[in-house]
């Protein structure tokens, strides 16, 4: 649903709060502590008082949305501007889209990932399937001066040093600007020689993906990430010749592909879930610039979902019917 379509389905708030009741309950509201359908008129804060249990209640009331204070339809606005983006909405830009504070564009950035994942969990893949990783970070720069490395101690530019020193006796000040500086190395790696975060994913050709954060890549951690997610006997793996995948064959039927040599061979490539990667990749550098360890996973469960649903419109329908989903009050 776009902009357009949900101002013209929802014009005001009580509108909003009726399609979620619906999503929820259906035709009749019920009490969303006891269940009871005997409950009073809606009250002017679109409340309703359970005659059973007398307790007021709302429509988000033990759901994922319990306690927000934001009108439902700044979700729905929200919802409808997350799911169109294909590599992604800044916390920025949905703050200035919807008008409310970075902190709060933040919090439901990572409330509608949330949201995403839940149907993450339910993927089973089959079929001719391609497996790989990626590695997600900051890519280190020769003799960064915004490191405490020892390397920048090795290295010096007499010619630049002098005509920084008469800068600043000029009264100019150079001074790094705001941010992260990139690490120092004197080699800088790339792939798995590297120390960024792994993400591994599976493909299934024209199909679904599924892609988590691992902290190692070893035989036995992607063993347990087949186990989880592919239907074994009736599947092929496609993989690079990475030692990890060596003793694939061993539990599903594997091919390799050596990339020193080719990357594609009569329909044995892993281009498919390298161009996940690359919507993943185009996606934190070009749209969320830096993601940090702690909630990469929700970044990574926003790309699968979009991916997944890239051939479909109910995106949208599927947050507000997720959003809905009751949580244990114990």
């Amino acid at each position: 649903m776009n902009l357009i379509e949900i101002t013209n389905s929802f014009p005001d708030e009580l509108s909003a709060i009726k399609h979620f009741e619906r999503l929820r309950w259906g035709k009749k509201p019920k009490c969303a502590y006891c269940g009871s359908e005997n409950i009073g008129v809606r009250n002017a804060d679109h409340r309703f008082n359970c005659k059973n249990c007398n307790k007021t209640f709302s429509v988000t009331t033990n759901t994922l949305l319990h306690d927000t204070r934001l009108p439902l339809k700044t979700w729905l606005i929200s919802f409808a501007i997350v799911t169109d983006a294909k590599k992604g909405v800044s916390a920025k830009q949905l703050e200035r889209n919807i008008g409310v504070h970075y902190e709060t564009a933040w919090a439901m950035g990572h409330k509608i990932r949330s949201l995403m994942a839940i149907e993450n969990k339910e993927i089973e893949l089959s079929g001719i399937l391609e497996m790989d990783e990626t590695y997600v970070g900051g890519k280190p720069r020769k003799f960064n001066d915004g490191t405490t490395s020892d390397v920048r101690k090795a290295y010096k530019i007499p010619q630049l040093d002098e005509r920084i020193h008469d800068l600043k006796e000029a009264g100019m000040k150079l001074k790094r600007g705001r941010g992260n500086p990139a690490k120092s190395d004197i080699n800088p790696k790339r792939g798995r020689g590297t120390s960024k975060i792994p993400v591994v994913g599976i493909v299934s050709r024209n199909g679904d993906v599924i892609a988590e954060v691992m902290k190692k890549t070893t035989y036995t951690d992607l063993k347990k990430l087949v186990n989880k997610y592919v239907d074994k006997n009736d599947s092929v793996m496609i993989t690079d010749e990475y030692t990890g995948y060596n003793r694939f064959s061993e539990i599903i039927e594997h091919i390799s592909i050596d990339h020193q040599k080719l990357y594609s061979y009569k329909g044995v490539n892993t281009n498919s879930i390298e161009s996940f990667w690359a919507i993943v990749k185009r996606g934190i550098i070009g749209q969320y610039h830096q993601v940090s360890l702690k909630y990469l996973p929700n970044y990574v469960s926003e790309f699968v979902f979009k991916y997944n649903n890239r051939n479909q419109d109910d995106m949208f329908e599927t947050l507000v019917k997720n959003s809905m989903k009751t949580v244990s009050t114990n």
